[in-house]
């Protein structure tokens, strides 16, 4: 079950793609939404400058730094009570409630301390796809919970309108990872009214193969379609995904996060930052 989502507001607005899913998610599936703030501290805004500047000036600088970020904290939760409140969220607690609810977090210092830590106690966080000027405070984040979390996360862009996924597609390669994301996005999949499970390239002899993947989801009341596709010839492995399921018309992708090292992914390129960077749709990943 997901009855406790995350919500990071950490980048600046608009924020309308995951603020749209997250809130209507939390509707469908009765749970709990919690928006989290992360407030920078206004120390980090002293630059090192040695004996440059004096007390007065770090002062200023300091009480700058901290009415800038109580102004943005301030604009995202205008903007997340407001997309609660068209969704008909209540914010309250959400303990010991049987409808959904939002409510409303802070904590002051840096994605890297805080994003990753905070969501290991959510069933689901749900994070801005790093696009537009925010790209790489939304990539640090979505690096920060896929790692340091040890929990799923839905990857959502802009563009999105809402939670009410028609076709999931599962990107099977029989690997760990992926077998995690299957499990842990059965409740989405459950709201789908149809489920493909999508392997590209000859099936792993050692690996779990279409045909069991489709028992074990009929064994949780999903009735799925499976689909092997030769490996793509030319085009990187994300692409071809990325195609595929666009040509299956789905709009959920369920991948397993960073199959590989990750360092050797940032060097090679890899399926998951090919995802990340160019998916149109809502993605569900886990590592």
């Amino acid at each position: 079950m997901l009855r406790t989502l995350i919500l990071p507001m950490t980048d600046k607005p608009p924020r309308t793609g995951a603020l749209a899913v997250g809130t209507s998610l939390a509707k469908a599936l009765t749970a709990h939404v919690s928006g989290l703030f992360i407030r920078p501290d206004p120390r980090g805004a002293i630059p090192f400058l040695g004996e440059g500047m004096t007390a007065d000036a770090i002062q200023e600088l300091c009480d700058a730094a901290e009415r800038e970020s109580l102004a943005l904290e301030a604009a995202a939760r205008t903007e997340f009570e407001a997309a609660a409140r068209d969704t008909g969220l209540p914010m309250e607690d959400g303990l010991g409630t049987d409808h959904a609810s939002a409510g409303w977090e802070v904590v002051v210092g840096l994605i890297a301390d805080h994003a990753g830590r905070r969501a290991r106690l959510a069933d689901l966080v749900v994070v801005p796809k790093p696009e537009g000027e925010t790209a790489d405070a939304r990539g640090e984040l979505l690096n920060e919970v896929l790692f340091r979390a040890g929990r799923p996360l839905l990857m959502v862009p802009d563009a999105a309108t809402s939670a009410d996924f028609s076709h999931a597609v599962v990107a099977w390669n029989g690997r760990a990872e992926v077998a995690r994301a299957l499990a842990e996005a059965l409740p989405l999949m459950h709201r789908a009214a149809k489920v493909t499970v999508l392997a590209l390239g000859e099936e792993h002899p050692d690996r779990p193969s279409l045909d069991q993947v489709r028992c074990y989801l009929l064994r949780h009341g999903i009735d799925a379609a499976t689909v092997s596709r030769d490996a793509p010839a030319k085009r990187e492995m994300g692409q071809a995904l990325l195609g595929e399921c666009a040509g299956l018309g789905g709009d959920l992708l369920v991948i397993g996060g960073y199959s590989h090292n990750r360092w050797r992914e940032m060097v090679l390129g890899g399926v998951t930052r090919t995802i990340v960077a160019d998916a149109q749709i809502p993605v569900f990943m886990s590592h």
